[in-house]
């Protein structure tokens, strides 16, 4: 069974998992890995609490489930790659009906963090089946201690993981979901312009909102304003922006309404936020 480092996080710990740890040695790059394989479970989920140093790497084999991404759950199915960083919370559940089978590697290293920055990584999911062969032999180094030194195995494995996942990025299918979620990427600290967003990518309103819904569950909307709360969230917690300005900076000029919002999205008000993270 996996112990997963956390910070008043809530872990499954599911029987049907094996996993091997690998500790540090000299000339090797991390702090310390995980390695190990899933099988179907309808209950597993897991929920990791902020501020902790675990990246997150899973290939789902076969079945699908859901991540959290920017307060949104979005589906990941067999083929996906999905990457969570550090620091973050992590948020990720197999589907009841249909539970995937993965192999994962749970990763602290320092320089990782400049390395997928690098590469354009954010936390997500990437449609990347070419990295399975990594994930398998990273699971085998671990497992028999073969190839080597099996933790520069892994750690080998881990950057060949992160230049196919920036590979299948790059080699996206631009599509008409994929290309409303970039923009509404881009207007995290701008007001949502549907009307305009419609015209830039010559598609009606109507079916803006339908093929995104249909992609990730949620209206174009809804995403953009669950990107704001989370970003509000890290503003809140990581400086001293006063709340008015926060606001201002996500485009949600009136002040009272924020907090309004604010306290619907997370259950408390901005300030009392503040204070709980102090």
């Amino acid at each position: 069974m996996r112990k997963i480092e956390s910070i008043h996080s809530h872990v499954k710990f599911v029987k049907k998992e094996k996993a091997y740890a690998l500790l540090p040695k000299e000339h090797v790059p991390f702090g310390y890995a995980t390695v190990g394989v899933t099988y179907p479970d309808p209950d597993y989920h897991i929920d990791r609490a902020a501020g902790h140093s675990i990246n997150v790497f899973e290939y789902i084999e076969e079945g699908e489930g859901e991540i959290c991404l920017g307060g949104v759950w979005t589906k990941a199915r067999a083929g996906d790659v999905y990457v969570l960083r550090a620091g973050e919370e992590h948020h990720y559940r197999a589907d009841p009906q249909n539970p995937w089978k993965k192999r994962w590697i749970n990763y602290i290293a320092d320089y990782l963090g400049a390395m997928l920055d690098a590469y354009g990584i954010a936390s997500g999911i990437y449609p990347c089946e070419d990295a399975r062969k990594y994930f398998d032999l990273a699971f085998e180094a671990a497992r028999f201690g073969v190839y080597g030194d099996s933790g520069r195995t892994v750690a080998d494995c881990v950057h060949k993981i992160v230049s196919h996942c920036a590979a299948s990025r790059a080699e996206e299918r631009p599509d008409d979901a994929y290309r409303i979620r970039e923009e509404l990427n881009a207007a995290l600290y701008k007001k949502l312009d549907l009307d305009g967003l419609c015209e830039k990518l010559h598609v009606s309103k109507s079916n803006v909102i339908r093929v995104f819904k249909k992609q990730y569950g949620v209206t174009p909307y809804e995403y953009l304003l669950a990107a704001k709360i989370e970003a509000a969230k890290i503003l809140l917690a990581t400086t001293a922006l006063p709340v008015r300005e926060i606001a201002d900076r996500l485009c949600i000029s009136d002040e009272h309404y924020f907090s309004t919002l604010f306290l619907k999205r997370v259950g408390v008000r901005p300030r009392a936020f503040r204070e709980m993270k102090g």
